[in-house]
């Protein structure tokens, strides 16, 4: 397991426990330095393979991540890189398909507010932009736990629908021609009659 150290908020190796979490990526806000920390996580094998338990692949051969967690008006940024490794099964054949996952991080988070402030009214309306570079996020209290927002970025960058090289899926398994299923195509059949 990872730790953050009392005396410097590096990550440094301690013993694992059942009660902790899988990375145990937590920074002491109090006690980051002005210029920020940098944190490296390297996992062990027996981290690994609940790394691959709670992503639901076969195997995680590898993962690597350096981050730099910094102050920044009004919360706390984070940026850095993530590295990693994945096996899992095709989705013809069953066959092993290797995945390698080079991403960029970076996000901010804000303190959480206590109180709220309430629409003006039902009608009003709320504006997201999905398309945004950096969505923030939210913390309570003294400590920021990194682990969701790194096996989450992890999660995002996984292929859903591996295919081994070569794989092609056959006419018997591809199913049914969705132009068939179409509502349209029940009234072009009572058409013709």
């Amino acid at each position: 397991m990872k730790k953050v150290n009392d005396k410097n908020p590096e990550i440094t190796n301690g013993k694992p426990n059942e009660t902790s979490s899988l990375l145990d990526v937590v920074v002491r806000l109090e006690k980051l330095p002005v210029d920020g920390a940098r944190l490296k996580i390297s996992p062990t094998p027996e981290q690994l393979q609940k790394l691959a338990k709670i992503l639901k692949v076969n195997s995680v051969e590898a993962f690597a991540a350096k981050l730099h967690v910094f102050k920044q008006k009004p919360g706390i940024g984070v940026s850095g890189h993530l590295q990693a490794k994945i096996i899992q099964p095709c989705i013809i054949t069953l066959a092993p398909v290797s995945q390698k996952i080079d991403l960029q991080l970076q996000t901010s988070f804000v303190p959480k507010a206590k109180k709220r402030p309430e629409p003006a009214s039902q009608e009003s309306e709320i504006y997201v932009d999905l398309q945004a570079s950096s969505i923030v996020d939210e913390y309570e209290g003294n400590e920021l736990d990194l682990e969701p927002f790194i096996l989450e970025s992890l999660g995002l960058e996984i292929d859903l629908y591996p295919r081994a090289k070569g794989a092609v899926m056959s006419d018997k398994l591809a199913g049914d021609d969705p132009s068939d299923l179409s509502p349209f195509s029940a009234l072009k059949g009572l058409k013709k009659n």
